[in-house]
């Protein structure tokens, strides 16, 4: 069998992954700025263009579609301007937005973020953030139960919006008992999904120090590195989380996975120029899904997932990560060559070069 990197991309066309999660419009009015307003110490900007892209879950979904997959995108979003909009970027990036449900009564989340040449000034946020009506629930609980069955893997991208419903969560919970598959969770409120066993679970830093109830992260840490404090918490994130496997995600020193009885493992992040970290996790949590869909094993998984988010936070604004960039990014990387050229299918290797155990 080809066990090459090249053969694992290849595979990645063939999985089909559903996403759900909050949609929101991430908008970038750009312009100048070489003055200061009169009535108060702030720069006066002259908007010269505006750039609509897909947010939140949607970018997520965008980010799989980019690197080969076929998804089925579930959100809601309001019947108005910025609903439209979002719409239209997921179009024209070639996303199908059938299950993309609009409520009436409901904003779409947007995030307006001001630019004076390539600084940002404000982010203006609005959109509803109440849960969502019971219709709207059934609709997406319908459209899960007709495609869960036949997908490859399923992320939910929680925003704390109220998409993601008591009911919602209920009715994930049935469908994983009845046809298992690949769930991969990236939320603010893990917690709330302990009864689903996730396969993985992603927080960042900052999310897995809230959700051990840390106050002082100086002081929790007491001298270790972020990754050495996360793995002597290995067993309370796995049971507060309920999942398989926590991977945390460590900024520019990369990610630290864990996983029951074993030791814990730090992949490094490559180096990279950070314009802007905007949409870099969502990146992250489509490369690993479909890393971890195509059967490669967990630290190939993160180590492609740290690599896709260090190509976007080299771009402006939120991106994705498209297949090709990936693989340049990986062509100098021996490491990478090296492990996947001798078990990129084996899910039982131990020992990867790739990884740094954590003590």
């Amino acid at each position: 069998m080809d066990t090459t990197l090249s053969a694992l991309f290849h595979s990645f066309v063939d999985r089909h992954v559903v996403v759900l999660g909050e949609a929101m419009l991430d908008s970038y009015l750009m312009g100048h700025a070489n003055r200061l307003c009169q009535e108060a110490p702030v720069p006066v900007v002259t908007l010269s263009d505006r750039r609509d892209v897909p947010g939140g879950a949607a970018n997520v979904a965008v980010n799989l579609h980019a690197l080969g997959a076929q998804v089925s995108f579930l959100s809601v979003i309001g019947d108005d301007g910025n609903g439209d909009r979002l719409r239209q970027t997921l179009e024209h990036r070639g996303m199908r937005t059938d299950g993309l449900f609009v409520q009436p009564s409901r904003q779409t989340l947007v995030k307006q973020r001001i630019m004076a040449g390539s600084q940002m000034v404000v982010r203006l946020d609005e959109g509803s953030m109440d849960a969502i009506a019971p219709e709207m629930e059934q609709q997406l609980i319908d459209c899960l139960t007709e495609r869960v069955p036949t997908c490859d893997a399923i992320v939910l991208s929680d925003y704390s919006y109220g998409l993601l419903t008591p009911r919602v969560i209920a009715a994930i919970a049935v469908l994983q008992a009845n046809t298992p598959k690949l769930l991969v969770v990236d939320s603010k409120r893990l917690a709330s999904y302990r009864s689903l066993g996730a396969t993985v679970v992603k927080p960042n830093y900052d999310e897995a120090c809230r959700l051990l109830a840390e106050q002082s992260i100086t002081s929790a840490t007491a001298g270790n590195t972020r990754s050495e404090f996360m793995a002597q918490h290995c067993a309370q994130l796995l049971d507060l989380t309920g999942a398989s496997m926590v991977i945390v995600t460590l900024d520019a020193e990369g990610a630290v996975i864990l996983q029951p009885q074993q030791s814990p493992q730090q992949v490094q992040a490559k180096p990279a120029m950070c314009i802007q970290e905007a949409g870099a996790g969502d990146t992250f949590i489509s490369a690993l899904t479909l890393a971890l869909a195509s059967q490669a094993p967990v630290a190939i998984a993160a180590e492609l997932a740290v690599a896709a988010a260090a190509v976007v936070i080299a771009k402006e604004g939120t991106e994705t990560c498209s297949i090709e960039e990936l693989q340049t990014s990986l062509q100098n990387h021996p490491t990478m060559h090296e492990v996947t050229g001798v078990s990129v299918w084996n899910k039982e290797h131990e020992g990867d070069p790739s990884t740094k155990e954590v003590a």
